[in-house]
């Protein structure tokens, strides 16, 4: 019997150790295969970072070494590069022990893609986060609005740490023809995440739009990192700089980045509407509180609750009639001088106006005056 336990025990290490890579490599699938859900949602319901983290576990186990590359971690100093590196070797280990063949015929821009998806859901669910929900009205302002030159960087701050800011039709028409111009068939943007990173006194902004294809397939993933070296600097300025240093990828995403900037300092400006929607939060807090029947039922519910911050009002008012065509005067985001002497400055957000929607139909055509 002694020398038939140690095949015995071998033999359910490898068994648990496939398993693992196999739960592993159905939640990257799940976060690769578009859904009705967000991809942080779905992240959830499938399971991601509990898988994660039982996979480096079974690594470890498997090795006889720790791997603190390969956790995760939300601290704010935690960089989205070191989750990436994470998720590719993760993922490369998992198919080389699940599904060899897979490993093959996989490219390394497939592998890639397959590895960025899972970082940021995996990071988005380890720090503290929520969706931001722009209503169909902030959108359509959004995008008829520039960004003042004279509005600093310090006024770009995140409500958390992880943000994922959904993109309705009005928003994704804004950005779609230049963000995703080299691509041969057309893709609309999702959503992007936008996470926040604190090192050596530098604040650092990560954006990762999603798009998705035609027969929703798979999502695809571009990104782009902002360090904002000076926060008194205009964020305009060092956005637009980026175009100067960086390559086609990386300008492609400008009006992304500008687009997620506007929802961001819009939330900043005096008379903003916002309505915050921590469901995840309030029983993620009170599952640590009950046990039993009462926590397996909160954690179902947890799966299928997402933290949300509906932002922007119901409706538009239409400017009066007058006999111009219909156009939109554009609005803008500005700082404005306030308080005694004019001395303090506050950020006003000019909302643009629709001049004579009166004559426009259903569809947005010009109605057209019978002579």
């Amino acid at each position: 019997m002694n020398k038939i336990r140690p095949v015995i025990s071998q033999s359910r290490h490898l068994r648990d150790l496939d398993k693992s890579a196999q739960d592993f490599l159905h939640a990257v699938d799940l976060m690769n295969e578009t859904s009705r859900e967000l991809p942080p949602v779905r992240a959830a319901g499938a399971g991601l970072v509990p898988a994660w983290r039982a996979w480096v576990q079974a690594l470890e186990h498997r090795d006889g070494a720790q791997h603190d590359e390969l956790h995760l971690s939300g601290r704010a100093d935690f960089q989205t590069q070191s989750a990436g590196n994470a998720a590719f070797r993760l993922t490369i280990e998992a198919l080389r022990v699940h599904h060899p063949a897979m490993l093959d015929a996989l490219s390394g821009n497939d592998l890639k893609r397959r590895a960025t998806l899972t970082q940021c859901a995996a990071l988005y669910q380890v720090r503290p986060h929520a969706v931001i929900e722009p209503t169909d009205a902030l959108q359509t302002w959004l995008a008829h609005t520039d960004i003042g030159n004279d509005v600093p960087a310090s006024l770009v701050r995140l409500p958390f740490p992880a943000v994922f800011i959904r993109f309705g039709p009005e928003m994704a028409r804004a950005v779609d023809a230049s963000l995703w111009a080299d691509i041969s068939h057309p893709i609309q943007t999702r959503g992007v995440y936008v996470f926040e990173t604190v090192r050596h006194d530098r604040r650092e902004l990560y954006f990762l739009v999603v798009g998705v294809p035609p027969g929703h397939v798979e999502e695809q993933p571009r990104g782009l990192q902002i360090a904002f070296t000076d926060e008194g600097e205009s964020v305009s300025a060092q956005v637009l700089d980026l175009e100067d240093r960086s390559g086609f990828v990386d300008s492609s995403c400008l009006g992304m980045v500008q687009m997620c900037l506007k929802v961001l300092l819009y939330m900043q400006t005096v008379g903003a509407v916002r309505i915050d929607d921590l469901r995840h939060h309030e029983i993620a807090a009170r599952l640590g509180r009950v046990g039993g029947k009462k926590a397996s039922k909160l954690e179902r519910r947890l799966a299928s609750r997402y933290n949300r911050i509906i932002v922007g009002p119901s409706h538009i008012i239409h400017h009066s009639p007058s006999e111009v065509s219909p156009h939109w005067r554009r609005g803008h985001m500005r700082m404005q001088a306030h308080g005694p002497q004019f001395s303090l400055r506050k950020l006003m957000f000019i909302a643009p106006t629709l001049i004579r929607a009166d004559r426009l139909n259903e569809a947005g055509a010009t109605v057209q005056r019978a002579q």
